[in-house]
């Protein structure tokens, strides 16, 4: 089967709950971070919050928009690893019920990797990730076959936290690579970006076309403190930049056009999880889709809006679809914006 987009990444069931600011600063994590933890770390974390209600969602951050693009339409699969467990089988089905082509649980016994989400009043989100089974990712588990018939592969920068999930990330690069597919990567993180940025730096030059990123992750990959530096200086590594700036919109480039900023969509912000996954899953569409620069930035502008609406990282399977819709939407609010 041919498929628009094939992602890679660590497969996670989000664990999310809302909490006040003291309990960040008790259970000393970075605010809007991500930090590796274990079972038992997360274990006491949710003890901790025990009357609070939950909400459980599979996740993971090219999970996320790999899902988001397919509910836009487009034909999607996903390389992870789940556990033939309850979490396991429930991430199956999840991603099965939206259409999105999913290897599904192995024989392994360790469990399904979870993210504990810490969701504050001001919609920030704090991460505490134990990748479990999904850690275990290695380039085997990427089916040469099935990148060979994409358009588009995705790479998220969270599997430089392992040796083997990074083998298997560089391993879907140099297959699309060879075939002229192009390589679209995100950052993740600025914990991931700051702890392997040299190798990071190399891969983006060598292997990716499409880069995403926020200001945070841009600026500790180039060392600027100004955002306008820090993409132009990225960009000048790859052929196409999405940097996403949060309430002021985004900025999109490619390699010898004027870049193009792009705001946001009006929207209650409840949850920030998935902002940037879903901005690149309408980013993305809007590339596989012949759409220009502008325009595929809006769709991505409208999905991250989408996202942060509601608790979770998965876009609303009641979002716009049609895309002359979100743009007519667009320009209501932007009536000045020149494409």
């Amino acid at each position: 089967m041919n498929y628009d987009l094939v992602g890679i990444g660590n497969a996670l069931v989000d664990i999310e709950v809302q909490v006040d600011d003291a309990f960040i600063d008790e259970v000393s994590v970075t605010k809007g971070g991500m930090t590796l933890s274990s079972a038992d770390e997360q274990e006491k974390v949710l003890n901790a919050l025990k009357s609070k209600p939950r909400k459980l969602s599979s996740g993971g951050s090219a999970a996320n928009t790999i899902h988001g693009a397919s509910v836009l339409g487009a034909r999607s699969y996903y390389l992870g690893r789940v556990a033939n467990d309850e979490n396991g089988k429930h991430y199956t089905e999840d991603m099965r019920s939206c259409e999105v082509g999913f290897s599904g649980p192995g024989a392994d016994d360790e469990g399904t990797g979870t993210c504990v989400i810490l969701i504050t009043s001001d919609a920030e989100r704090t991460m505490l990730t134990n990748l479990g089974v999904s850690s275990k990712l290695h380039p085997e588990n990427v089916d040469e076959t099935i990148v060979q018939n994409a358009k588009v592969v995705y790479v998220e920068g969270y599997l430089w936290t392992g040796d083997e999930t990074r083998e298997a990330g560089l391993h879907m690069a140099k297959i699309a690579k060879k075939e002229n597919i192009p390589v679209a990567f995100t950052l993740s993180d600025a914990f991931v970006v700051n702890t392997f940025k040299d190798s990071l730096a190399d891969f983006i030059q060598w292997n990716v076309d499409i880069l995403f990123c926020n200001e945070v992750e841009a600026q500790a990959m180039t060392g600027e403190t100004d955002s306008r530096k820090a993409f132009d200086k990225l960009l000048a590594w790859v052929d196409t930049l999405f940097l996403t700036l949060g309430s002021k919109g985004s900025l999109a480039g490619k390699s010898g056009h004027e870049p193009v900023q792009v705001g946001t969509f009006p929207v209650d912000a409840v949850d920030t999880t998935g902002a940037g996954d879903l901005y690149a899953a309408g980013a993305l569409y809007g590339l596989i889709n012949g759409r220009s620069l502008s325009d595929s930035a809006i769709m991505g502008s409208y999905c991250a809006a989408q996202v942060v609406s509601h608790i979770g990282g998965r876009l609303p399977t009641q979002s716009h679809k049609r895309v002359e819709s979100i743009l007519a939407e667009y320009r209501k609010h932007h009536p000045y914006h020149s494409a």
